[in-house]
């Protein structure tokens, strides 16, 4: 198409022959004239930018299927510790955050009462052996007695009788003194296993009550064996067929950002749990880290499970695919990057940030335009 420019010099026999034209009119025709050229260019097919579309090889790699579990990090055991007995809070050895050894001393519980308990058992022990002692010879006596038909069949019935009343308040007296001997050794509460204490919601001088009360006792402690780490996730249903115990997986953390943990998944749910009209699965993901001690119980973190590795996939970027409905394709660069885009369907497979496998529709070298 062939562009017509306006003369810059009237002709003669015009109106405006002779007549000087100012530069501001020249400007302006100038201007005119530039943008309908630009436009008749745009409208002819011409390119609007000289910047290249940028485009990217279709190549081969390894690739693999993940799977998320979003969850926490929660230790292998927790144990709440709560008093056997009520009492006044004597002392706390520990604070929230020390390592604790099985049976180390964690809570004193006030035992002046019960030490004076357990001495006047004591004395009552002792009262009840003296009394089984003379009650049995007693018993001994009216037996002799008997025997040589001194004395009545009723004198060595009771005789009997006293000395087995005596034994049994000899045993009444003997548990009695074990019960408070057992709960003197309840005052002092020691750690059922090797852990990290979590919290200590109790003071020194609190008033605590038993775990046999109705509420279940006063809370004093949490303990948690945290050598054993393990990510609680869910996984959701459609992903869960993929999910196999023993896959390999790497946990990460917001507290620890891109930093990953080598994982393995232990457990599945065999489950689901209903969420907001989704079902997801419960995932066991063990931390077998050398460096699992860094985390601590209830940060929340993922675990991408790798469920599926193809070593030699021929891939490309996520941004090269296009979208029409349910039409999925790629433009290929055929030749030149002024000649026109070819419109190529495409299988794709596993979706791996932002790399994508694909099936059938490319082959290895060709060029394809990203977005």
């Amino acid at each position: 198409m062939k562009l017509q420019r306006r003369s810059e010099t009237p002709t003669a026999g015009t109106p405006a022959a002779g007549a000087s034209i100012s530069g501001a009119s020249r400007r302006g025709s100038f201007a005119t004239g530039a943008l309908a050229g630009s436009a008749l260019a745009l409208a002819c097919g011409g390119p609007a930018s000289d910047a290249p579309i940028p485009t990217a090889d279709v190549i081969r790699e390894p690739i693999k299927r993940l799977i998320v579990a979003t969850g926490t990090i929660e230790p292998q055991k927790e144990v709440e510790v709560r008093p056997r007995i009520a009492g006044i809070v004597e002392r706390i050895a520990v604070e929230a955050g020390d390592w604790v050894e099985a049976d180390q001393v964690l809570v004193e519980i006030e035992r002046d009462l019960l030490e004076a308990q357990l001495r006047e058992a004591d004395a009552a022990v002792e009262a009840a052996e003296v009394e089984r002692r003379f009650a049995e010879i007693e018993r001994r006596r009216a037996q002799d007695l008997q025997d040589r038909g001194a004395t009545a069949t009723r004198v060595l019935d009771d005789a009997r009788a006293r000395f087995e009343t005596s034994v049994a308040s000899l045993a009444r007296a003997r548990a009695n003194r074990d019960r408070l001997a057992t709960q003197l050794r309840y005052a002092t509460i020691r750690a059922p296993l090797a852990g990290r204490v979590l919290n200590v919601p109790v003071e020194e001088g609190n008033a605590v009550s038993p775990v046999t009360a109705v509420t279940g006792g006063t809370l004093l402690l949490s303990i948690a064996a945290t050598k054993s780490l393990h990510l609680e996730g869910l996984v959701d249903e459609s992903e869960i067929p993929r999910v196999a115990v023993g896959q390999t997986a790497e946990v990460r953390t917001e507290a620890f950002g891109e930093r990953a943990f080598a994982g393995q998944v232990r457990d599945i749910s065999p489950v689901g749990n209903r969420v907001q009209n989704v079902t997801y699965f419960e995932v066991e993901v063990e931390i077998v880290d050398p460096e699992a001690s860094l985390l601590k119980p209830r940060m929340s973190g993922d675990a991408d499970i790798v469920a599926e590795v193809v070593p030699d996939a021929l891939t490309v970027p996520e941004s090269a695919l296009r979208y029409r409905g349910e039409r999925i394709y790629v433009n290929v660069v055929t030749g030149d990057e002024a000649q026109p885009r070819d419109e190529r369907d495409v299988e794709i497979g596993i979706v791996n940030g932002s790399r994508v496998q694909v099936l059938s529709g490319l082959a290895e070298g060709e060029r394809v335009e990203v977005q």
